[in-house]
């Protein structure tokens, strides 16, 4: 079976999980957290070859904006309000996430999603990036998955290329996370999750990547 994860979630590798999602209580006035509110001014990032921008549809209960670059093979035959999954023959799995968010503010997001996205002693952050955007700060990842994790494929080793990140619209926290994995032997499709990482966007402001190497 598919590996569902979500970020920080502590879904069942083997299931989807509505723990995080059933936890949604309404945060009005939050402060995001961030020490400024800076939207990244550089241009957006060349699409690469064979791929298309995707606005990804979140629902109503997400009015944050999340775009990514993809090409075609993808499944995206489970969605629903605040979640969509992308799944490939292969196993590999793209998970979007975003939903109104129980933390404080958006540093504390991103803190949690830092400490357990990579719990095992033989997972590894291989690359990351932090920033800010407007109305909040994040995460960029690529690093590897031992094969207890709850994210890996099948209970497999596994490489994992994410985005997390912690927003207020509207005097609402949310959490917003772009999560890719695959096998770790399958170096094909972890090539085109390294050229669709840096075309993730939050709210039209694109993240600085980890170097994909």
């Amino acid at each position: 079976m598919l590996v569902l994860g979500l970020f920080v979630s502590g879904c069942s590798a083997l299931r989807i999980s509505s723990a995080e999602g059933d936890s949604q209580p309404v945060s009005v006035g939050i402060d995001d957290g961030s020490a400024e509110e800076t939207s990244r001014e550089s241009d957006a990032p060349a699409v690469p070859s064979r791929m298309t921008l995707v606005s990804v549809d979140l629902g109503q209960e997400c009015p944050i904006k999340v775009e990514l670059a993809m090409g075609g093979g993808w499944n995206d035959d489970l969605a629903y309000d605040s979640y969509q999954l992308y799944t490939r023959d292969n196993g590999a799995i793209i998970t979007v996430n975003c939903y109104e968010s129980d933390d404080e503010t958006a540093h504390s997001i991103v803190a949690t999603a830092q400490e357990q996205t990579f719990g095992e002693s033989r997972s590894r952050v291989l690359d990351e990036q932090t920033g800010t955007v407007a109305g909040g700060e994040y995460w960029t990842v690529h690093g590897s998955l031992a094969r207890q994790e709850v994210r890996a494929i099948d209970e497999t080793d596994s490489v994992l290329f994410g985005a997390v990140a912690g927003i207020s619209d509207n005097g609402r926290l949310y959490k917003v996370s772009v999560e890719m994995v695959t096998v770790a032997s399958d170096q094909d499709t972890a090539d085109l999750f390294a050229q669709m990482l840096p075309t993730v966007s939050f709210a039209d402001q694109v993240l600085e990547s980890p170097t994909l190497s």
